[in-house]
């Protein structure tokens, strides 16, 4: 298969920067092709979704130095046009989703490249650009509750339960609400501050949904809830750490996607003999750690959604250009995102 349409002068046209700054860094640019390895796999991108890992890398939060450009890009879904000398998982012409790695050039480009191990189909009922909003939120959410919590799908021993998730409207939150009340059968009490996004979590099966800007152990407490056996984390794990301490219960574990800017005190956690640990959907593909489970992972999520258990989180598509992708990374910087803001080629 010729790959000479999606060229331009021998290039592929992506979005990306040249130097860490603001928005204003994003331009259109044009790459080189390059040669498939191992088990790469070329995907012809049709839709990307944003994540705050794209803020974090645009600013240089990592700090890996930029050569000559850098191409963000953390959700995907396209059309595999080319398979890599070792790629088995795909043939050209299927239809993918996947969030890749930072390490390497991003989905902000017409052509990506990515390990076929990290990579899932698309689900059959989805656009792209609904299935692009899946991947990454959907691994973070997946291996928090399935891998780091432990817990298992249809477990009798769930029954009763409760786990806080904070906050719920966000893109990982809106996966993790799902997964807990569809698949664990756990009582799901979300945080949100806003009508729509206290609408947004009941939709998505929360059976209860407290405010994260008012002491929490206060709100369960009037709803007659005494304490949660497992908590979510999305925030700066400082600001939470001692109100988690007062509503989680003796043995209780908490999964956190956020590390946290300031000291935190642990020592209520420990007194409650509390499980605190950490989840990162990159660890797999960053030290090539059994990468493959993401493929089942993806494989998973999006068999659940062709059944109708599992929804997309999308709130706004837009047409995929560079004006809008910077307008995409200030909406994910305002904190005011509900689900995933998605752009859209179709």
């Amino acid at each position: 298969m010729s790959l000479d349409q999606y060229l331009v002068d021998g290039r592929v046209k992506a979005i990306g920067i040249r130097e860490f700054g603001d928005v204003t860094k994003l331009e259109d640019i044009t790459i080189p092709l390059l040669p498939l390895q191992g088990r790469d796999i070329r995907v012809h991108i049709k839709a990307v979704a944003l994540n705050p890992v794209d803020t974090s890398v645009r600013i240089g939060y990592f700090g890996r130095d930029i050569d000559e450009y850098r191409v963000l890009g953390y959700d995907g879904a396209g059309e595999v046009v080319e398979v890599g000398p070792e790629a088995t998982l795909f043939k050209v012409g299927d239809k993918v989703m996947y969030a890749g790695i930072f390490t390497r050039s991003g989905t902000n480009s017409d052509l990506a490249i990515v390990d076929e191990r990290l990579v899932g189909r698309a689900p059959k009922r989805l656009s792209f650009a609904e299935a692009a909003a899946l991947p990454l939120t959907g691994l973070t959410a997946w291996e928090g509750l399935f891998e780091h919590l432990e817990l298992k799908a249809f477990d009798p021993a769930n029954r009763g339960k409760r786990i806080l998730v904070l906050p719920g409207a966000g893109g990982v939150g809106s996966l993790v609400i799902q997964l807990a009340a569809k698949l664990l059968g756990l009582y799901v009490i979300a945080t949100a501050s806003r009508p729509e996004s206290i609408e947004h979590c009941k939709k998505l099966g929360a059976h209860l949904v407290i405010n994260h800007r008012e002491p929490l152990k206060a709100q369960l407490d009037a709803a007659g809830v005494d304490g949660v056996e497992y908590i979510y984390n999305g925030y700066d794990l400082a600001v939470y750490t001692e109100q988690y301490a007062q509503v989680i219960k003796p043995f209780g574990k908490i999964v956190s996607i956020l590390e946290s800017a300031g000291p935190v005190t642990l020592r209520g956690l420990m007194l409650k003999r509390v499980t605190l640990t950490w989840e990162l959907m990159f660890t797999r593909a960053l030290f090539n750690e059994d990468p493959i489970q993401q493929h089942y992972i993806l494989e998973n999520i999006a068999q659940l959604v062709d059944d109708g258990v599992l929804e997309t989180t999308v709130s706004s598509i837009l047409p995929y250009n560079v004006e809008n992708m910077r307008k995409a990374h200030e909406i994910l910087e305002s904190g005011t995102a509900i689900g995933k803001v998605v752009l859209s080629k179709d």
